[in-house]
């Protein structure tokens, strides 16, 4: 997945589905902590490359995964 919008748009896209964490500067990346009680889901995005990758337990990714992925393709 790609995201080569600003992170405040990337922040909003998130909490337009529902995902709310905490946000945390990694160097060369940005990282949205999900906190939902349940997950241990984590947004990576690279703003360089525009890489966005969801990680986690597979399991817990499933409902959110195509939820960003459709998301993501309605802002083309």
């Amino acid at each position: 997945m790609t995201f080569n919008g600003t992170l405040e748009e990337l922040q909003s896209l998130v909490e337009g589905l529902g995902c709310f964490g905490h946000w945390v500067h990694e160097g060369a990346f940005e990282m949205l902590v999900i906190e939902d009680g349940e997950s241990n889901l984590r947004l990576n995005w690279w703003p360089g490359t525009g890489t966005l990758m969801l990680v986690g337990d597979p399991a817990q990714r499933r409902d959110l995964e195509p939820r960003l992925k459709e998301a993501l393709a309605g802002r083309s």
